[in-house]
């Protein structure tokens, strides 16, 4: 079995992926190996902003080798520290510390707490804020995730629908699967971009290390055609045997890259 490490590493892969092409959720779905609370604890690791994981996630035995990971450099990972220097209408995460007099005491990784109004999580949960004033007190207000008007990371779910059900469930308008027993992604390209952007929600599927997704769906009495819209192969004429998940990540999010307006 690969060592902690090496799994760190191979899953920091899968988030920065995810971050450059503007991922908004990773649904890791069941497949046997028992690892997915893993998956999802670095994944969402990864995405917290480095001034909150600490207060979030303190120490745990399986963030041992988190300095593999490879930064995000997102928007919502913003290495501004002092609090002057925020600019109004900037928006920052951060984790409730406090509630009292109308407000909540909210950390947002600068050298003084912000107090913010709206609608708030728990005490220790973490939220978005946009900054409204900066001196004298450092004021915001919270905001939804529907109100961020660029990219601010992803979110991380554990599917508790196997992959065939989750592509059938109808959340997605949609579905492609990855598979080296695909068509060639030149040969669907204008299909395929017709209705990515008609699409307000797609679903990428990957398999897993050790199973394809033709394999895994036979499991669930289900062929490729009957559980997506589309079966692309994104590495025609592969020059190795196999390619990691990893791999076919970068290479197919790069080229479905292209069909986004």
């Amino acid at each position: 079995m690969p060592h902690l490490r090496e799994k760190t590493g191979v899953i920091g892969q899968v988030g920065r992926a995810a971050a450059i092409f503007r991922v908004d959720g990773i649904h890791i779905y069941p497949d046997g190996s028992g690892e997915a609370q893993l998956i999802r604890l670095i994944l969402s690791y990864m995405e917290t902003p480095q001034y909150l994981r600490r207060r979030l996630y303190g120490k745990r035995p399986e963030l041992r080798y988190v300095g593999v990971l490879p930064p995000l450099r997102t928007p919502h990972h913003p290495l501004e520290r002092r609090a002057a220097r925020l600019r109004q209408g900037e928006l920052r995460e951060g984790v409730v510390l406090a509630e009292g007099d109308g407000d909540f005491l909210v950390e947002v990784g600068v050298d003084r707490p912000l107090r913010a109004t709206g609608r708030a999580p728990s005490v220790g949960g973490r939220a978005t804020v946009r900054v409204t004033e900066v001196q004298p007190v450092l004021r915001g207000r919270f905001v939804r995730r529907g109100e961020v008007d660029h990219y601010w990371g992803y979110d991380t779910h554990i599917s508790r629908r196997s992959l065939g059900m989750l592509a059938l469930s109808g959340e997605f308008d949609l579905t492609v699967a990855t598979s080296r027993h695909g068509q060639p992604l030149p040969m669907v390209e204008d299909q395929l971009r017709a209705r990515w952007a008609e699409a307000r929600s797609v679903l990428v599927a990957f398999g897993a290390p050790r199973s394809g997704i033709g394999n895994i769906l036979a499991r669930e009495g289900l062929a490729l055609e009957e559980a997506f819209h589309f079966t692309v192969n994104a590495i025609p004429g592969q020059g190795s045997e196999t390619v990691r998940t990893e791999e076919a990540v970068y290479a197919t999010l790069a080229i479905l890259n292209l069909l986004s307006p």
